[in-house]
């Protein structure tokens, strides 16, 4: 008896030794998979992050307030850029059509002395550092003034190298000065129309610095 019950728990652990138990081994949750309740616990969090596009908010857009107060500044750089227009109007008749209607707005503005750095510190300091003012309304104040401040860099340009009177290098000077108007004319009305229409006007390389300004 003692032989066959020794036999039998022999042939017993045989078959345990060759059959494979299972083993699980830790492995690294896959990005993007859910943990299994029993191993992880799970914390939520909400983040809101400043809107980049589309509307105002996540409950909502802006009122015809803000709205209005997010197109008025990009007035600035419109009428700081008249000046680089002066030989595409000339060219041109037909292009002097589009600041008819704010010459006398524009006559005021610069018969003011100083009168650009007024609106321009009015701004930053009335409205982009204004807590009281929604974001919508402080970011486009934010790069309508960049905007502006990227208009000072041809007439830096012009105080070191003299503009030519003639030959190619006028031509240059000529076209490069009508590009500047063409070009802050066309992102003005581009941050007009989106500030209407309560989403933000997102200039390139302008909204990124706009965003870390107001944080």
């Amino acid at each position: 008896m003692q032989a066959q019950a020794l036999g039998q728990l022999r042939s017993r652990a045989a078959r345990l030794g060759s059959t494979p138990l299972p083993v699980r081994l830790p492995t690294c949750a896959r990005a993007g998979s859910r943990p299994s309740r029993s191993a992880a616990l799970t914390v939520q969090a909400r983040y809101s992050p400043a809107p980049r596009s589309g509307s105002w908010s996540p409950g909502g857009t802006p009122g015809i307030v803000d709205r209005v107060l997010a197109a008025l500044p990009y007035i600035l750089p419109y009428f700081d850029a008249v000046a680089y227009g002066r030989y595409l109007f000339h060219l041109y008749p037909a292009a002097k059509a589009a600041i008819v209607p704010f010459l006398p707005a524009m006559s005021l503005y610069h018969s003011l002395p100083f009168g650009s750095f007024i609106v321009f510190f009015g701004l930053y300091i009335g409205v982009v550092n204004n807590r009281s003012f929604s974001r919508f309304v402080r970011f486009n104040a934010v790069q309508a003034i960049l905007l502006d401040i990227l208009l000072a860099l041809p007439r830096l340009l012009e105080t070191v190298l003299t503009p030519p009177a003639s030959g190619w290098g006028a031509q240059v000077y000529i076209y490069s000065q009508s590009f500047v108007w063409i070009f802050t004319t066309m992102w003005v009305v581009y941050g007009i129309v989106c500030s209407f229409l309560g989403q933000y006007a997102r200039i390139p390389f302008i909204a990124d610095a706009a965003d870390q300004q107001i944080g």
